[in-house]
């Protein structure tokens, strides 16, 4: 059979690192042959996999227009499923924008279209409300099949969509973490004596990144004694938030690529996710897997991904979030507990090569 693989709408975040991972494994399976249509933000993905003897890459960023937008119609995309015969389409992270005339399946990672009730809702205005009820519509018409990273996401897309079939395939860390061969240390902290508090996240509203100044100056006032700094993936622009009196407890390294991520969890104490929407994020499986211990928020897309693997504080209250990464910090014994949780977490999702083999199996069973 012949499949093409569309991440020619993956620009950033998360979806990066996953399409990486999934189109890294695609030669594991020679009895098919693959499209892989990366976008230009996956380029490093690009040079690992136009060796497969089995995969042909394209290189194109779907763009919106009025055909794209309103009848689901890519010339580009659509040529390539006539010329190369396509059977099936998976469309790594969608609403794909582009509906294929074959079978179509298309991963879900847009909590925002679910997750009512999350504290994120409230910083929405009007303007934003109305795109996710557009998403909503433009996912309903983009495919029959879906899958998502969390069972307990696939039970509210199935109910949001209805009469569609969901399937759940998590995410995992990426295959880079078990090949410290690979690990790029180009990235060395300034050598610190005191906790280090690690975030890898890209800068969306919903990862509530600007708790951190709050945090920042509540350890400083109430824990004078105790040494500390956020070390994040924003660049300055985005931590505008920063200043100041805190300015000193946060280091800003900017987009770091997934072979230099290992080398800083080595370098860090805790790992903090302030996030107040998810699916999925893999900095779960990444802690877990480097054995660092985990302070998210206490809501429920985060309590099933981590289980008693993390110490949860109340989503929107910087008090309560510092108090637990002072916790984890001080205490021993509990941040040692949290690992060892973390190891058991580990094994409930699909690792990177379970999840190539369930969604090529998705695949073969549509086409």
């Amino acid at each position: 059979m012949t499949f093409l693989i569309n991440c020619s709408n993956i620009k950033s975040g998360g979806g990066l690192q996953v399409s990486n991972s999934i189109c890294s494994q695609l030669n594991r399976f020679s009895q098919h042959k693959f499209c892989v249509v990366l976008s230009n933000s996956l380029n490093k993905t690009k040079e690992v996999i136009l060796e497969y003897e089995n995969v042909e890459v394209f290189t194109y960023d779907i763009r919106n227009n009025i055909s794209t937008i309103l009848l689901g119609r890519d010339p580009f995309l659509d040529s390539l499923v006539k010329e190369k015969r396509v059977n099936a389409v998976l469309t790594v992270f969608g609403p794909s924008r582009w509906i294929p005339k074959c079978k179509h399946i298309c991963g879900f990672a847009r909590a925002q279209l679910l997750l009512i009730d999350s504290p994120y809702f409230k910083e929405l205005s009007w303007k934003e409300l109305l795109k996710n009820k557009v998403l909503t519509w433009a996912f309903k018409r983009s495919s029959r099949f879906f899958y998502t990273e969390n069972p307990y996401i696939s039970e509210k897309l199935q109910h949001l969509l209805g009469n569609v079939k969901v399937y759940t395939v998590t995410n995992y860390y990426n295959q880079v973490y078990d090949h410290p061969d690979m690990w790029k240390k180009s990235i060395d902290l300034p050598a610190f004596s005191g906790t280090t508090i690690l975030t890898i996240t890209s800068n969306g509203v919903w990862k509530n990144m600007k708790i951190t100044a709050e945090i920042a100056r509540y350890l400083k006032n109430h824990y004078p004694s105790f040494r500390f700094r956020f070390v994040t993936t924003l660049t300055s622009e985005e931590a505008w938030f920063v200043d100041g009196d805190i300015s000193e407890h946060f280091c800003l390294l900017g987009r770091v690529d997934v072979s230099e991520c290992p080398n800083l969890y080595k370098q860090a104490d805790v790992m903090f996710m302030p996030s107040l929407l998810e699916c999925f994020t893999a900095t779960y499986p990444e802690a877990m897997r480097m054995e660092i211990p985990i302070v998210t928020t206490d809501l429920e897309f985060a309590h099933s991904l981590c289980n008693g693997s993390a110490c949860y504080y109340d989503a929107i209250n910087a008090e309560a979030a510092a108090e637990a990464i002072y916790r984890v910090a001080t205490d021993k014994n509990f941040a040692s507990q949290l690992v060892k949780a973390g190891k058991k977490q580990l094994i409930t999702f699909d690792n990177y090569k379970q999840r190539a083999e369930k969604l090529i199996g998705i695949l073969e069973n549509i086409s």
